[in-house]
């Protein structure tokens, strides 16, 4: 026995990783065996044509020409039921499904008549073909269906149609008799099948080696923190990046087109670097994909991305295009690093699916570079950098297009070096080390002005140790920060917008550029299309406020003048309605807003991929546990410098969102918890030194994370799957 005891304290981690695996893998085939197994017969369907007023007496035969744009793997048909007295149609009912050009047999069915429903209404009822008919590379076909009773009784089926038939419609014969109109057809061109399952287990397979590796590199002791921070934001990023795909992260559309635009200007030698217009969009010629681009992720999403993630582009090189679609703004400094991934796609002739994969790429490693050595720099609060870094939200912003990715990298990374050249061991600071944190914050606050008070941290800096010129070194660089906004395209547009209440802008504008200039004559395109970035430039996150914003109440819908918003002069002249709307919205939105922050609440439209609380309360306990974790401390007036700086930032965002609100309404417009997460390190640093912990976990916090991480993607994967 002691022997045994003996090996296994020997082998315990080695054990203690088996265990965690076999109970992991134990729960993935639960999931799979209770959510994911009967799903394979999911299938899309269109209506070929849904009208119907007439019904025919199929006495023998009804033949029906029609046009066809889509593959068909089924076809439905509005079938009702004639009785014989009690008797209602027994027999086979026979399909076939022929090649109008030229006469050959595609197809064919038979469906026995007995399984009609037998209802004074008429329904739907499919019948699968053979084989599946596919689109030729020439696009529609002309086809004939034949339906052909073959009765064994006395009752009779009746076939639904109109008698005007739509532009798919080639001519209707009943009964060997020609006859105006058209059948009531529904098509279905997709089924899921067993690629379900196996895409779950591709999911499945990626988080057993995360939790795994996770696991060795947690015991292990060897590996830094920084290091599995940046191991686990990469690993999770490309799984949420796989269940949720392109287009699926906030306003993703517009900053996909922004990137896409900025790579093509470099690709592309007859145009002029970094400059376009923002109404327009520049790609590939092909780079276009329904299915893809409209933003509502399905199983049937991942099936046509899993078919075209290894397709080259089909266009000549350096062949570009005009598109009629919006951008974010003008300013593409958020957008190069994106774009340097669709660029490499370009170059390698990748098709428009794996170059927007490759876009999301760069993103993710840029942020996974820049988050982790935040981790490393920062002396205070580790943890709380950590887990901000691996919160879902972050993760999903952070594998996406959207410039909140580059944003949030550098917010952390500023503040973490701030921190490090404040409170860390180098007592004399060289000039060589202002560099990067001066760059970061140059890069911030042209970005996002509700960021502009992140400027303020380098007061934290003591001046003994930046030497003589310590007063210079500081208002200089706020001067510059100040001059790199106002010198942006629409600095100044920006906040003479807000002030004098002449231009219908977010204030703070999260965006400083010249979209500000193309915000009223977008207005109408916004209202149309819901999906005008010339107006979400302005908006306090930078992102359109219309289609992402906190649900509204019906009675909210804009039937009034929306052009007249909370706008400073508004604001002091109406102060109490401007209280009322603040405490409604956090009354009736305060779960959205916590939802958003962490991550509760993801992908693109309404109502989003819900996660359930039971994540978002254990990623809430978690940061508590980050917050609370022993370590250096700052000293009191450092602790609320921070605090202050954060919630000026915090501040600037909902003033921004209630800026763009319209005064009719009653909660903000558009205000989301995301918008905190930049500065959420920053409030995290204020702690009661009494409540400290007294033992340091952070690495188990880090695994913790990743851990509840994983489960997440598995509930939005659940969530999909249930559209």
């Amino acid at each position: 026995m002691e022997k045994l005891l003996t090996q296994l304290k020997t082998h315990r981690r080695l054990l203690g990783g088996a265990a965690l695996l076999a109970v992991a893998f134990f729960i993935f085939a639960c999931i799979w065996l209770t959510q994911v197994r009967g799903n394979g017969e999911k299938s899309r369907s269109w209506m070929i044509n849904d009208q119907f007023s007439e019904f025919a007496l199929i006495d023998d035969t009804v033949t029906q020409d029609f046009v066809c744009d889509r593959d068909l793997l089924y076809m439905g048909f509005a079938f009702k039921v004639q009785k014989a007295g009690d008797e209602g149609p027994a027999g086979v009912l026979e399909l076939t499904l022929t090649d109008l050009d030229t006469g050959e047999v595609l197809a064919t069915s038979e469906g026995d008549m007995s399984n009609i429903l037998d209802t004074t209404e008429a329904y739907y009822t499919t019948l699968g073909l053979s084989q599946p008919v596919e689109l030729t590379s020439f696009g529609e076909r002309h086809y004939r269906v034949t339906l052909t009773a073959h009765y064994t009784g006395e009752g009779r089926l009746l076939i639904g149609y109109t008698p005007t038939a739509n532009e798919a419609g080639l001519g209707l014969t009943v009964n060997g008799q020609p006859t105006e109109g058209m059948l009531a057809i529904l098509g279905v061109y997709a089924q899921i099948g067993g690629f379900l399952t196996k895409f779950y287990w591709v999911i499945a397979l990626l988080a057993l080696v995360l939790i795994g590796a996770g696991w060795w590199l947690f015991t292990g002791q060897k590996c830094p923190l920084h290091r599995m921070v940046f191991c686990f934001v990469l690993a999770l990023g490309i799984l949420f990046s796989m269940v949720l795909p392109p287009y699926s992260a906030p306003d993703e559309q517009f900053h996909i087109n922004q990137s896409f635009t900025l790579a093509s200007t470099i690709y592309d030698p007859h145009l002029p670097i970094a400059q376009s217009q923002i109404h327009s969009t520049i790609r590939r010629p092909s780079d276009q994909d329904v299915i893809v681009q409209d933003g509502e992720t399905t199983v049937f999403t991942w099936q046509h991305i899993a078919k075209n993630l290894l397709t080259t582009s089909p266009d000549p090189f350096t062949a570009t295009h005009d598109f009629d679609e919006y951008q974010v703004d003008s300013s593409y400094t958020m957008y190069w690093i994106s774009a340097l991934g669709v660029l490499a796609g370009f170059l390698l002739r990748l098709g428009f699916i794996p170059t927007l994969f490759l876009g999301r790429l760069t993103n993710l490693l840029f942020f996974a570079f820049l988050a982790s050595w935040a981790v490393k720099r920062t002396p205070v609060a580790k943890a709380v950098f950590a887990t901000v870094a691996l919160l879902p939200m972050t993760l999903h912003l952070a594998a996406s297009y959207s410039r909140d990715s580059n944003l949030l990298a550098l917010c952390l990374l500023f503040a973490a070096l701030v921190l490090d050249l404040a409170f860390g061991p180098t007592e004399k600071i060289s000039w060589k080390q202002l560099i990067l944190p001066a760059l970061a914050g140059l890069l911030i606050v042209p970005s996002k002005i509700v960021y502009f008070p992140l400027a303020l941290l380098v007061f934290l800096i003591p001046a003994a140790r930046l030497g003589r010129f310590s007063k210079a070194i500081k208002g200089g660089f706020l001067v510059l920060c100040m001059v790199v906004f106002l010198s942006s395209a629409g600095g100044t547009l920006t906040l003479g917008g807000f002030v004098n209440g002449d231009t219908p802008v977010a204030a703070g504008a999260a965006s400083s550029s010249a979209a500000v200039q193309e915000a009223e004559p977008a207005a109408s395109v916004a209202a149309e299309s819901e999906s005008a970035p010339a107006l979400e430039s302005t908006a306090s996150s930078g992102e359109t406020a219309v289609a992402d914003s906190a649900p509204q109440p019906a009675s909210e819908e804009p039937v009034q003048d929306d052009s007249v918003c909370y706008s400073l002069p508004y604001i002091l002249s109406h102060p109490l309605d401007t209280v009322e709307l603040l405490i409604r919205s956090v009354v009736e939105y305060g779960e959205h807003y916590v939802k958003t922050l962490v991550g509760g609440t993801l992908s693109y439209f309404d109502p989003g991929v819900q996660i359930a609380w039971t994540w978002v309360a254990a990623l809430l306990i978690l940061l508590v546990l980050a917050w609370l974790q022993p370590g250096f401390e700052l000293p009191v007036w450092a602790k609320t410098v921070c605090l202050l700086i954060g919630l000026a930032c915090c501040g600037l965002a909902v003033l921004g969102c209630v800026s763009w609100t319209p005064t009719y309404y009653t909660t903000i417009y558009g205000l989301q918890g995301r918008y905190f997460l930049p500065v959420l390190s920053l409030l995290l640093l204020a702690r009661p030194r009494r409540l400290l912990l007294q033992t340091d976990f952070t690495r188990g916090l880090v695994y913790a994370v990743t851990l509840v991480d994983i489960l997440v993607v598995f509930n939005a994967f659940l969530s999909i799957l249930a559209r």
